[in-house]
């Protein structure tokens, strides 16, 4: 009996305790409820969370093994071939066989241009030394070769390459003025006239004239302008040279369709002429008619009293007027001659120029002084090209004034009596 008494008072307890749980108060419910909910809304984030770093870790990686190489800020290149050639002073003729120059002029032109080529060595690179930046430009203007393959010559990048050339060009147009000067005092017009009587019977030559097409690439705007009678691209050069192949007058850059007549008459040299502010003395006295100074052309360009052109062979030329003709080329050829060789000296202008087209007159000029330092530091060059090429189109020479066809009389008639 006891023990089924035990047995009922433990199982009232159970009931009353379970009565008890299931009758707890609602707020302790609700409270355990957000509890577990706060819990599992963290452990998502958490899982989120993992799940994006490792996405972002995955992404980074794959970032990293695509990546390409970091370039370098100057790639080595071979720097021995220039290198020893500027050490070596054994081989000075090979200056010659590579920049057209010897080692002399070389150092010369370092000089000239030197001040306003030479950089400052920075934290990134080395500055390349002004022998280098001018031997880069000196090899593109003498060779005609592409700027890449004047880069894999000198150790240099193409753009680098291009750079120098450029600057190194424009550097020489500063100079124009100061080389290539036409002479203005008496003694210096009296030795060029010397120099001419040594070569023609025609009487006070101070100069020649003539013009050249330098070949380029068609541009891009008026192309139709630079498409000359020859069938190619070109730009004009006019030039006036002395009896030793001198340039006193340079202009470039004109349309290769442009004949010698029209381009004279657009040159500073012509205005200077016409205004009489050059060639007005010494004058000579032809049998009572006074010679200006005389430079002289081929028939493409006008008489004038201080321009004297070979006569147009129309099958009709007397005698005299042969031999006139004869005694003048003597004279008018230096011209082409100096063409030829500036032409043979510096290729670039030989080949097409593959050059930018504003840049074009300013690379023609800057041969120009070239050619001009190299003749007056006695630089001998025997690899001419032939150059002769005279204007056909006479349209545009228009009718002489009648103080031109009396000089040319009296000079025609002094010949003949030589």
């Amino acid at each position: 009996m006891e023990d089924l008494n035990d047995e009922l008072f433990l199982g009232l307890i159970l009931v009353i305790v379970t009565a008890r749980l299931l009758n707890r108060p609602p707020q302790l419910s609700s409270a355990i409820q957000r509890f577990i909910l706060r819990r599992q809304r963290r452990r998502r984030l958490q899982s989120r969370f993992l799940q994006s770093l490792q996405l972002s870790h995955l992404y980074f990686r794959r970032r990293l093994a695509a990546r390409k190489k970091r370039r370098a800020w100057v790639f080595p290149r071979p720097q021995n071939w220039f290198q020893g050639l500027l050490n070596d002073r054994v081989i000075d003729h090979w200056w010659k066989e590579n920049f057209r120059v010897s080692r002399g002029t070389f150092e010369f032109i370092c000089q000239l241009v030197g001040p306003n080529m030479e950089r400052q060595n920075t934290r990134m690179r080395e500055a390349i030394p002004v022998d280098k930046r001018v031997a880069a430009s000196l090899w593109r203007l003498a060779t005609g070769e592409c700027y890449r393959s004047c880069g894999l010559m000198m150790g240099l990048a193409k753009p680098t390459v291009i750079s120098c050339c450029h600057e190194f060009v424009q550097e020489l147009c500063n100079f124009q003025n100061e080389i290539i000067t036409f002479p203005s005092a008496r003694a210096d017009v009296i030795k060029k006239v010397q120099g001419f009587s040594m070569k023609s019977k025609v009487p006070n030559v101070v100069a020649a004239i003539d013009g050249s097409h330098i070949p380029i690439k068609a541009p891009l705007i008026n192309h139709e302008d630079y498409f000359n009678r020859k069938h190619f691209y070109s730009c004009l050069l006019q030039g006036v040279v002395d009896y030793t192949g001198l340039f006193l007058s340079i202009a470039a850059g004109f349309p290769g369709s442009l004949h010698d007549a029209r381009m004279l008459r657009l040159t500073d040299f012509y205005r200077a002429a016409e205004d009489e502010d050059i060639l007005m003395e010494p004058t000579l006295d032809l049998g009572g008619t006074v010679i200006r100074p005389l430079v002289v052309g081929d028939s493409a360009y006008p008489l004038k009293t201080w321009l004297l052109p070979v006569l147009k062979d129309n099958g009709a030329l007397t005698e005299d007027q042969k031999k006139f003709n004869k005694e003048l080329s003597k004279a008018r050829i230096i011209s082409e001659h100096a063409f030829g060789l500036i032409k043979g000296r510096w290729r670039v202008l030989l080949k097409r120029l593959d050059e930018d087209h504003k840049r074009i007159p300013d690379t023609i000029v800057a041969c120009c002084v070239l050619h001009k330092i190299c003749i007056m530091r006695n630089e001998e060059f025997d690899g001419g090209h032939d150059d002769s090429d005279e204007d056909e189109n006479h349209s545009d020479v228009g009718a002489p004034t009648q103080a031109a066809r009396g000089m040319l009389q009296a000079v025609n008639e002094h010949v003949a009596s030589q």
